[in-house]
């Protein structure tokens, strides 16, 4: 950046850029300075085309780098900017080509405008710096204009229009100040200070917003242009990317007790482990050491908490190595300096800084936590010292030992550590990521710090309310913080220990999508929670919700409501496959194995490893994609090592997934993998699984048609497909080519209604009385079977037939009819617990082979009279079973996550256990106990197959112990949980 030259008492222009014509082009980072009649000297410089860093002093001279380029928050323009400069009266306009600036030669007052001359922004008053009053500057708001932004200030609403807000650590509530202010109107404001100042956002005046410092000059930055989104991706190409955390960090971390032993960090982490609980960093507080440090003189381990002999500090035998064989990562406990000696722009000190901690890091520990004295669950309840009112805080303290710790720990180890602090300010995204607790409103501190360019941001979990639970874990990155207290999930009560479990395995399925959200707010600057101004900046009812964000592009989690606003287009409730159309208001009522509302987007792409109790327990070579159909949509996969910087030299991979819809037709395109990182397998295998209630006609992968396979088991055979329709589930697993070639795998799921047009003849006359599809019209059958209609299921059967066969009368086709609708009994007549012969008789299958015309009427009649059997069947069993037996059934089938007892059930009942034990065996044919097991294990494989975890289903089907629950499993199916998964 080119320095100001000093500008003398006249009111002209120092710098001016060289060209010819009326357009003097400028193509280095020239700049613009003048003096107002008041005095004042304003020096502009055009960093971007989008963005001006704009200076005011009583001085002129602006040789010195400004304070937010001295701490190396603030990057230096990556090439020269053109700009020219024209006169307008007593206005000056700077043009970029995407931006006008207009500076009033007299006042010095500014005028911001976009490219097409729409004002953004003005100046109500001069701005001033410099003086003895400090420095400040004014703002002009619209009737409807939003302002977002600001950092993270204790229970502040999530727009700031009417809140005073200090850019301030001194005697302040915890938070994270960040002095970047944006605008649904389209422009931003950067304050490019280290000194503390205030943000009055039409507090004191409705239509301006102020900022004032008591100190120093001027100066900050003024952007222009574009959505929410577009203006935070300006500020990151500004200021630098955010840090990208390991692929483990954005797991579950656990930090213990502050009086935690070795001994009792090793039983926090075997807790996890035993009972299946995923989880990869264990944390310790400041505690561990023994005594306190102040960043110059030598640490060791507390030496009776945390006892290692010194002839051998290093390797498995150590609790660092026993945690690292159970999959654990340990992270430290650091005071913050109150010094601000520890400049983020200044590097010639950080090497000796950092050496205090290589010995631990060669020990194995990859997480440093940042405290302050004060614990932030205490913080929140100071108040201010008013003897030290005029003192300044070291509001860059936390990004600078961040710095210092993030580069040290490159240069040791190669890898990438979590460092997380409680406070900061702007610019400590590019080192660290944030944390916090106390907090009335804690999801208002995450979604605000991601509309402050801050990404990675964790409070403490709640995890004693499943409401806390539901929030934890959807924040992107997620804590369980002990601090004081015993917080450990083991020492909840069963139910919200079984909601824990579950949102923990699924946070961990999900950590590829998880992680390619966060690639996309290192990049850009979009956070992976979204508030839904961010999201949703066209819908004036989504703006205003401060419960309710995208956690990513496909997720809406609402958090502490029950009352949740859909946007415009489908959402499928997560927990319970319910579909919803947006705009819409509903009363939500969370199931008992959830804390809180989570819905997918119609059309999304969600890709998703196996189950895994820590990051990197399994290789990555076989995934699940689950896909949503419902509209158009685009995804791209990021995956890197997870660990190194081989990131930032672009090692990485991307796989693009195109979802389309065509006249009948979904089809999904799986791209190659174009790039290359260090551990990517040579190979992956899709199991891709479709959520959708219609079953298709046909399905076709790279154009062969595949065979449908039973929908019973979990991974279907190569070349074959499975639907199951209780679950709305349809899957087929992928192999990527052996050859390595950058062939794209397409799949087309081809629907009844695209298979009907092709009619070689007309439907016959009494059939336009439905339009319905095949499939909609197997749906109507089965519901006709499982009730016992016989009217319905013959209505269906005939209507079903009458569509089949006018796509052709073919004898191939005539079988392949006559089979479809005798697998579709078959199934049928399974899921009750009976066998084909017991229901049809001995010969139930029709003793002739189609062939010509006159044997359809035959086939058909034989498929009619199957179902008048099933049906008959079915009701005669309704019949003898008495209200006793069908209480006692209702009892088991809507208490299977209970343990059931033939004497309990008889008590409820007040009847004789022995009596209804007979009495049960009599008319159903089981005994109470194996009638049990039978419900148990058919639901417990029907959740399996929906993508229940094996944990989870052992909870939802009355286990206590998940291994005695695959003990049973395993004896009653033949297969363990894991292998009816895969």
């Amino acid at each position: 950046m080119t320095k100001c030259a000093k500008l003398d008492n006249r009111s002209s222009f120092i710098r001016e850029p060289s060209g010819r014509g009326g357009k003097r082009m400028c193509s280095n980072f020239a700049s613009i300075t003048l003096q107002t009649a008041s005095g004042s000297f304003i020096c502009v410089v055009p960093v971007a085309p989008h963005t001006f860093h704009i200076r005011v002093n009583r001085t002129g001279q602006f040789a010195e780098p400004s304070p937010l380029t001295r701490l190396g928050v603030a990057l230096p323009p990556a090439c020269p900017v053109n700009w020219h400069k024209e006169q307008d009266g007593d206005n000056l306009c700077v043009l970029t080509g995407e931006a006008e600036l207009r500076l009033n030669r007299q006042t010095g007052s500014v005028l911001l405008q976009d490219a097409s001359g729409h004002v953004l922004t003005r100046q109500t008053r001069p701005s001033y710096g410099g003086g003895d009053e400090g420095f400040g500057a004014q703002f002009a708001l619209a009737d409807d204009e939003r302002i977002y932004g600001l950092g993270d200030q204790y229970d502040a609403p999530l727009m700031k229009r009417g809140c005073t807000l200090s850019m301030s650590l001194h005697g302040n509530r915890v938070h994270a100040p960040v002095p970047l202010l944006l605008s649904s109107g389209g422009w931003a404001l950067l304050v490019d200070t280290d000194a503390e100042h205030t943000f009055d956002v039409g507090r004191t005046s409705p239509d301006e917003v102020t900022f004032h410092g008591k100190r120093g000059e001027l100066a900050y930055y003024l952007i222009a242009g574009g959505s929410l989104t577009e203006l935070l991706g300006k500020y990151i190409q500004l200021t630098g990317p955010s840090a990208m955390l390991p692929i483990w960090a954005y797991g579950l971390s656990f930090i213990c007790n502050q009086q935690a032993t070795a001994r009792d960090m090793i039983e926090d982490a075997l807790k996890f482990r035993r009972e299946g609980i995923p989880c990869d960093m264990i944390g310790l507080e400041p505690t561990w050491m023994e005594g306190s440090f102040d960043y110059d003189t030598p640490v060791r381990w507390h030496p009776e908490k945390f006892y290692i002999p010194q002839w051998m500090p290093e390797g498995a035998h150590t609790f660092m190595g026993a945690l690292s064989t159970m999959g654990f990562k340990l992270s430290l406990g650091l005071y913050l300096p109150k010094s601000t000696g520890y400049e983020a722009g200044s590097e010639a000190d950080w090497p000796s800084a950092y050496n205090f901690l290589k010995p631990f890091v060669a020990q194995g520990v990859q997480g440093f936590k940042l405290c302050t004295d004060v614990p932030v669950q205490e913080q929140v309840r100071l108040s201010a010292d008013s003897g030290e009112e005029d003192a300044e805080a070291g509001l860059t303290v936390a990004a600078s030992i961040s710095k210092v710790i993030q580069t040290g720990y490159a240069l040791q180890t190669g890898k990438r550590p979590i460092v997380y602090t409680p406070v900061g300010y702007t610019g400590v995204h590019k080192y660290a990521a944030m944390w916090s607790g106390g907090r009335n409103q804690p999801h208002l501190s995450m979604l605000s710090l991601g509309l402050s360019g801050i990404p990675n941001m964790g409070v403490d979990m709640n995890l004693h309310k499943p409401g806390g639970i539901h929030f934890g874990f959807f924040q992107p990155w997620s804590k369980v913080n002990s601090w004081a207290y015993w917080r450990h999930p083991l020492l909840l009560d069963s139910d919200l220990l079984a909601v824990f479990k579950t949102y923990a395995k699924l946070r961990y399925r999900l950590l590829p999508y998880i992680y390619t959200a966060a690639s996309v707010a290192c990049r850009t600057g979009l956070p992976i929670a979204r508030a839904m101004a961010l999201a949703y900046p066209d819908d004036a009812e989504a703006v205003m919700l401060q419960n309710e964000y995208m956690f990513g592009d496909e997720f809406l989690v609402a958090v502490f409501t029950d009352e949740v606003y859909l946007p415009s287009g489908e959402w499928i409730d997560y927990w319970t496959g319910e579909t919803f159309a947006g705009p819409s208001r509903l009363s939500y009522r969370t199931p008992p194995h959830a804390g809180g509302p989570l819905f997918v987007r119609a059309g999304a792409i969600v890709p998703m490893w196996p189950d895994m109790e820590h990051a990197g327990q399994r290789p990555t070579d076989r995934m699940e994609l689950h896909l949503y159909p419902g509209s158009d949509r685009t995804y791209s996969l990021y995956e890197d090592d997870g660990e190194t910087l081989g990131y930032l030299q672009g090692e990485s991979a991307v796989t693009d997934i195109v979802c389309t819809h065509e006249r009948g037709v979904y089809r999904i395109d799986i791209g190659p993998r174009t790039g290359w990182f260090r551990s990517m397998p040579e190979r992956r295998q899709w199991d891709v699984v479709i959520h959708t209630r219609d079953k298709p006609a046909i399905v076709k992968v790279n154009g062969d048609v595949w065979r449908e396979a039973a929908g019973g088991r979990k991974a279907p055979a190569p070349a074959h497909w499975s639907f199951y329709r209780r679950a709305g589930l349809l899957r087929l697993s992928l192999e990527e080519t052996a050859d390595g070639s950058q062939r794209h795998t397409r799949v087309e799921l081809i629907d009844s209604a695209e298979r009907d047009v092709r009619r070689s003849e007309p439907l016959p006359a009494d059939s336009g009385k439905t339009n319905k599809t095949s499939s909609e019209l197997e749906k109507e059958l089965e519901i006709g079977l499982e009730t016992g209609d016989e009217a319905k299921t013959l209505s269906a059967l005939r209507r079903w037939w009458e569509v089949r066969m006018a796509a052709g009368r073919s004898p191939e086709l005539l079988r392949e009819h006559l089979l479809y609708m005798n697998g579709l009994y078959v199934r049928s007549i399974e899921r009750k617990g009976r066998t084909l012969g017991e229901v049809l008789g001995e010969e139930p299958l029709p003793q002739y082979e189609p062939g010509a015309d006159d044997e359809a009427a035959q086939a058909y009649d034989s498929l009619a009279e199957m179902a008048k059997r099933i049906v008959a069947y079915d009701n005669g069993q309704r019949g003898k079973t008495n209200e006793i037996i069908r209480r006692t059934t209702d009892i088991i089938r809507q208490e299977l996550d209970l343990e059931l007892s033939l004497q309990a059930v008889a008590d409820r009942l007040h009847l004789n256990s022995s009596y209804l034990s007979r009495r049960f065996k009599k008319e159903v044919g089981l005994s109470f106990s194996d009638y049990v097991l039978e419900k148990k294990m058919e639901l417990a494989k029907e959740l399996l197959l929906a993508g229940s975890t094996v944990g989870a289903t052992a909870e939802r089907t009355g286990f206590k112990e998940t291994s005695y629950f695959i003990r049973v499993f395993r004896k009653y199916w033949g297969v363990t949980p894991g292998e009816m998964k895969r």
